[in-house]
Formats: structure tokens, C-alpha cells, sequence
């Protein structure tokens, strides 16, 4: 169809249509249950509204999956819906739909755009041969605080990386071709709109109340970074912002997310929020509820059936909504146009077999899981495991488990995922694997044959994700006592974390000579944990979120904002009376197996000007025998500003490929607009004055540089 057959469509709506393609609901309604296809990720909701009539003016649908069963709804709806206008399918996959790829707060450690692109491209590839059209990722929410739950859907603790990923992770989605959505990608939902991430003591669903300094300059930079990278949604959060709700908030929705951030196309509620507005208590009823949502700018509201009860009364009262209404449905409309459904509603059914968890997807899955590991400690080099180490004890609740893929998994299946015994078999075949989820458990001969123990450790995954915030983020005492009791056994050792967030290790710490953090690894764990262990490769990823030492340490990350009495060995400072300073493993913290060192730094100017770039180069030495990913970070510290700016920013990353018994070059850029900040009339500026430029965790600087105003 052109747009002038779109805008013919359009005219021939009844409002009650309309607003039926602005209502999202689930498909059971069309061809009853069907549990392993039909996925409920919220609350149930009131379908007293969905008689036949409206059931079939419905836009979309959340949660089925498979071709056969989309097929099997689109051909129920199409039977009955008079104009025939085809459902677009959504759905939850967050990190792969049947090949599961590491959780985003792992995709992350790899700073790797292209990777996390790669994932993004192979999970829309699965999710069009499923017959679904719109993925509700990526989300890209400041997080800070790791008892929040949805740490693992996260990119972490930064603006810059979050906001990057994001873009990369939607351009890998959608797959852009002449302008097009291409037939293998899926449209993208930027989420959660705005700073979800934030919620007060880490609570999921919780107030967010901050400056809007704070905001601009912080929690608002990841969705306008990668809203330039247009995706075709944007979802609302569930959480309040300084006293409004998101999903009612035309400051939020319009002023900045329209407005500022120039996002034109379809936004859609979460699960249920619109609803929600009368828990919240700032509406007395749906009809309310939905006048809040309309008038905010929510187009399309998910699961609650508000829009579709009360439109009559409100269109009645405020007919300006209906200028609203048109061109939300109009962009429905393009969007399904631009998918071919008019042409085509159904998916080739035989496409699954050839596209979900093929060879290809498998190895990148594999790819991505060994780059997101890091390894946080790694005395005496007990890592990897040396060749003569050949009776190897598993221990702990991970040993031999297959439930490795995370939360939100989607449609991956426990029975494809590689366990970690699995994978160091495959890995070697010469080695003895025994594994047991107690010493108690093992037998005495077996520990006495034992070469090296690995004691696998961390959260369960059912323990993270949404709803799932935590008080407590200290490993449980069994655990914590498995470990002192291998210590006791002399044996060589290492621990492998399974973990969706940062984990409070100071207890334990001292009895842990070497940790790998593996996150929650996906479908081929195993295979790609065995490979770091066994020395095939050398780990690379680097933290993105700092790990507290306690749980009441929580939130900690690195760039924290100048204080008037720094932390140090003084009462008198900005410090905990009973806790070392700083995290146990800062924000971009990560070891590899390969020694490898920077020289030669070199600046371009030690002054800087309004159209100068700066440039910053030095080489990467490794002398080992791993080739690798090595990633460089470059911070600034504004040594005087009007306003109090943090100790350390970001302002550029590289991941830089290291050969072999090789050296690299390298080369990042310092532009002024990497040394502004937002001052307190949210204006970004920069003064005249000095900067210190760090290299990764340096404690000194490498430069010191000037910026002289012309």
C-alpha cells in the first residue's frame, strides 16, 4: 500500500476500530490457551470489553510464539475482522528468543558494538521466522544499584556505553534497508522511558525522584543516544517521575521524549500501567486513567483494556485527541505496511527449522558468552587450569546444572544450553569430570584422586530480573562455607560466578584466590566457560557496574560526584565507619591471562580549543600467546568547574584486537564537547581550566591538559 491507500484505510475506521489498534492484548482470546507458545510477562487483566466485535478491531498481541501459532491467530482475527487489518505480534526477547545469548548486563562487559549488534541481528532473524514483528528491547536504564532487579537486562552503570549498546542493539534489530525494516529484522522498543533504573532503595516498580541535572546529564543520556538510532518504539515505565507517573506525564512524554529528543513515532505502555494510573492515585477511574495516558501521549496501551471502555466519553469531551488518535493509527498502519502484512500477514513455517538454533547462531551465541566473562581475581595464576591438572572436581550448586541461561530466556529451552560439566569434556576429552553440588556429597576416593576443584557459586536465576529486586546480595552461607571448606582441603582452586547482578563478596573474598564472572552465559555456557578455563582463550571483558562490598554499600559506582570531604583513612570524610573505601571491583575492573602492558603515550596538544580534536595515542604490548580483545577506556577529572561535576568521566572506549606476541597502536580522541557538563541552568558548557586524562584504572594520570577559550 502507498499512504494514500493507508489514509483511505484510515477513513473508513470506526473510532471503536481505532482504538482498537491502540489496544495490545494477549492471544488466548482468539484461539484458547496454548501454554508452551503463549507467554504472560504481567498481571492478569479485565476482558470484559473484548466481546466479539471489539475483540476483532485488536492491534496487536503480546507473548505467542511460533509460526504455526501465529499463523493460527492472525488466520482466526483475519476471519472475522472487517477490514481485514493484520495483528502485529510482539514479544520478550530480551537476550535471543530460542538461541539464548548472555543477558544484556553481560553483552555489556564486552563493550563490543558489533557483538552486541550480532546478538540483536541472529535474535531478530528467530523472532521473524516465529512470525513476530516487534521485540520489546533494548533497555537501556541507568542502573546503579544492583539490588535492583532488572540489573541483568541492563547495560550498566553508564550513560556513554548504555547509550551505545542501545543504538547497536536496535540498528541490529531492525536491519535497516532502503529505509525499510528488512524482512529478517524486527522493529525495536527502546525502554523503559524514563529512569526505571532509578527507583528509590532499588526497588522494582518504585518513585523516581532526582533533578533534572541529574536527569539530563545522566539518566536521560542512554535513550537519547540511541534514539538515534530510531526505533520504531518507545516504551513508557511503570515508575513515577517527581511526583507524576511516566505513563501520565506530558513533561516526560512530549515535552522531553517528543520535544527534546525528537522521537516521532509509536510509544507504547507497559504491562498493565495505564491501569495502574489509579494505584498511583492520580486517577479515580479507567476512564480517567485512560484521559491521563491519551493526553501524556501514550499511544498504544499494553494489556489493560481502558482506551477501548471509555474512547466515546472521552473523544466526546476532547475531540482535539482525535487529531491524537489518527496519527497514532496512521503509524500503525505504515509500520504494518512497512513489515508487507498487507501483502502477506502469515510467516513460512518451514523458516524455523533452518533459522532457530542453526550452527551459525550457536557459534555466536559461544563468541559473545567467553567475551562478556571476566575475571575479577586471579592469584598465583591458577587460572586457566594447567595441563596437568586432569581429575577435576565441579562443586556447588552449579556444577551440572543446564539452567544457565538467565531470566527473560524467552523460548530457549534447558535442554539445548551446554552445562559446565558438559563443556569442559568437550573441551577436553583427556580430563576426569566429577561433579557434585557438596563436598559432602562426593565421594572420599574421588576428592582424593582430585587434581583442582572449580567451585561454581552465584544467584539462581529465577533470583534476578523483573520483580526481583534484593535486599540481601551477599552470597548464602552454604555457599560461603563451601568455599572455606575446599580452602581447607589444600587442592588448587578457582570459583565461576553465575550471577544476574553484582554480588556483595567482601566476607568471602580473601578465600577466593581466583573468581571468573560469567553472568548468565546463554545456551552454549559450558562450551564457552570450559574454553576460558581450560586456556583456549584468555578472558577479556571488563566490569560495567562496580560491585559493592556490602549489601548496604549499594548504590556504589565510579562516577560519583566531588565531595567537600573526600573519602580517606579520617572519621571526618564521606565514608562508611565500617567498610573499606570505594567498590570491591570497580566499573571497568577486568583481567586476562596475557600480561599485557601500555607504553608510549603520547599526546597531540596539551591545550584544547573550540574546533580542535585532540589525540591521545600509546601501545598495547602483549607478550602472550593470546589473541584477544583488549579494552581501553579514557576519563576525564575537570580539576575546577562552577558546579560540582563527578571524580572521574568516561568520554571515550575502544576495544582494540591484541595479536599474539604483538602490539597494537592506538589512537582515541578528546573533542571539547567530551569535557562539557550540564551546569546548573541544565545549559552545557565548559570553563577555561584544567583536565587530568586516565587510561583505564590508573591512579595518575597520563596527561594533564588546558582548555583556553579563544
Amino acid at each position: 500500500m502507498d499512504n494514500n491507500q493507508l489514509n483511505e484505510l484510515l477513513q473508513k475506521m470506526t473510532l471503536k476500530e481505532k482504538f482498537g489498534q491502540l489496544t495490545q492484548i494477549t492471544g488466548e482470546l482468539y484461539v484458547g490457551r496454548i501454554d508452551q507458545e503463549m507467554v504472560e510477562t504481567g498481571p492478569e487483566y479485565s476482558r470484559h470489553i473484548l466481546e466479539d466485535e471489539t475483540l476483532y478491531t485488536i492491534g496487536s498481541v503480546i507473548g505467542a510464539s511460533s509460526a504455526k501459532i501465529t499463523n493460527l491467530i492472525q488466520s482466526e482475527y483475519l476471519k472475522k475482522s472487517r477490514l481485514k487489518i493484520p495483528l502485529l505480534f510482539m514479544h520478550d526477547a530480551i537476550h535471543g528468543y530460542k538461541t539464548i545469548f548472555p543477558i544484556p548486563v553481560g553483552l555489556s562487559c564486552t563493550w563490543d558494538e558489533k557483538i552486541v549488534e550480532m546478538v540483536a541481528e541472529k535474535t531478530a532473524s528467530e523472532l521473524r521466522a516465529a512470525g513476530i514483528h516487534v521485540n520489546f528491547s533494548p533497555m537501556v536504564d541507568l542502573v546503579r544499584d544492583s539490588r535492583w532487579g532488572r540489573v541483568m537486562e541492563s547495560f550498566g552503570e553508564d550513560h556513554l556505553l548504555s547509550g551505545n549498546l542501545g543504538r547497536a542493539m536496535i540498528r541490529g534489530y531492525q536491519k535497516i534497508h532502503e529505509d525499510k525494516i528488512s524482512p529478517s529484522g524486527v522493529a525495536a522498543c527502546l525502554k523503559h522511558f524514563a529512569a526505571y533504573g532509578a527507583g528509590i532503595g532499588g526497588k522494582d516498580y518504585n518513585t523516581v525522584d532526582m533533578s533534572m541535572r541529574e536527569f539530563f546529564a545522566y539518566y536521560g543520556k542512554p535513550y537519547e543516544i540511541a534514539l538515534q538510532e530510531k526505533p520504531k518504539f518507545v516504551m513508557s515505565s511503570f515508575n513515577s517521575f517527581n511526583g507524576v507517573p511516566v505513563t501520565a506525564s506530558r513533561t516526560m512524554l512530549k515535552e522531553i521524549l517528543r520535544d527534546r529528543y525528537l522521537f516521532d513515532d509509536l510509544l507504547i505502555s507497559d504491562w498493565g500501567a495505564v491501569a495502574e494510573l489509579q494505584k498511583h492515585r492520580v486517577a479515580r477511574d479507567g476512564k480517567e486513567a485512560a484521559e491521563l495516558a491519551l493526553n501524556a501521549g501514550v499511544d498504544i496501551e499494553m494489556v489493560s483494556t481502558l482506551y477501548l471502555e471509555n474512547f466515546e466519553a472521552i473523544i466526546e469531551q476532547q475531540p482535539v485527541l482525535l487529531k491524537d488518535v489518527d496519527e497514532a493509527v496512521l503509524k500503525v498502519l505504515q509500520l504494518k505496511n512497512e513489515l508487507g502484512l498487507f501483502e502477506n500477514p502469515y510467516v513460512d513455517e518451514g523458516l524455523e527449522t533452518t533459522i532457530i538454533l542453526n550452527q551459525e547462531s550457536l557459534e555466536a551465541t559461544e563468541v559473545a558468552a567467553r567475551k562478556s566473562c571476566v575475571l575479577l581475581k586471579n592469584e598465583n595464576t591458577l587460572l586457566p587450569m594447567r595441563k596437568e591438572h586432569k581429575n577435576i572436581l565441579l562443586v556447588g550448586p552449579f556444577a551440572s546444572t543446564n539452567q544457565l541461561l538467565g531470566n527473560w530466556a524467552c523460548k530457549g529451552s534447558f535442554d539445548d544450553v551446554v552445562s559446565l560439566a558438559m563443556g569442559l569434556k568437550q573441551a577436553d576429552n583427556s580430563l576426569q569430570i566429577a561433579a557434585y553440588e557438596s563436598l559432602e556429597d562426593c565421594p572420599k576416593y574421588i576428592l582424593a584422586s582430585c587434581d583442582y576443584i572449580i567451585i561454581t557459586i552465584g544467584e539462581h536465576w529465577e533470583q534476578s530480573g523483573e520483580g526481583h529486586s534484593s535486599v540481601k546480595l551477599e552470597l548464602e552461607q552454604r555457599q560461603q562455607q563451601l568455599i572455606r571448606d575446599v580452602k581447607k582441603t589444600n587442592l588448587p582452586y578457582a570459583c565461576v560466578c553465575f550471577s544476574g547482578r553484582p554480588l556483595a563478596l567482601q566476607d568471602i573474598i580473601d578465600d577466593i584466590p581466583a573468581l571468573l564472572w560469567c553472568w548468565y552465559p546463554g545456551t552454549r555456557a559450558g562450551a564457552a566457560i570450559a574454553a576460558l578455563l581450560t586456556g583456549q582463550a584468555s578472558p577479556s571483558g571488563k566490569l560495567t557496574m562496580s560491585f559493592p562490598r556490602y549489601s548496604a554499600q549499594a548504590p556504589v559506582y565510579y562516577n560519583e560526584y566531588s565531595t567537600g570531604r573526600p573519602a580517606k583513612s579520617s572519621s571526618y570524610s564521606s565514608r562508611y565507619q565500617d567498610c573499606d573505601i570505594g567498590p570491591l571491583f570497580p566499573f571497568g575492573h577486568g583481567l586476562t591471562y596475557t600480561e599485557t602492558t601500555y607504553s608510549d603515550f603520547n599526546i597531540s596538544s596539551h591545550q584544547i580549543t573550540e574546533d580542535q580534536v585532540l589525540k591521545v595515542t600509546f601501545k598495547i604490548h602483549n607478550p602472550s600467546r593470546y589473541d584477544y580483545s583488549e579494552i581501553a577506556i579514557l576519563f576525564i577529572e575537570d580539576l575546577v568547574s562552577k558546579a560540582v561535576r563527578p571524580t572521574r568521566e568516561m568520554v571515550a572506549y575502544q576495544v582494540i584486537q591484541v595479536p599474539a606476541f604483538g602490539e597494537c597502536a592506538v589512537e582515541m580522541s578528546i573533542r571539547l564537547e567530551d569535557l562539557k557538563y550540564l551546569d546548573t541552568d541544565l545549559q552545557w558548557t565548559v570553563e577555561p581550566g584544567s583536565f587530568h586524562i586516565y587510561i583505564n584504572n590508573m591512579e595518575q594520570p597520563i596527561f594533564m591538559i588546558d582548555y583556553v577559550q579563544s
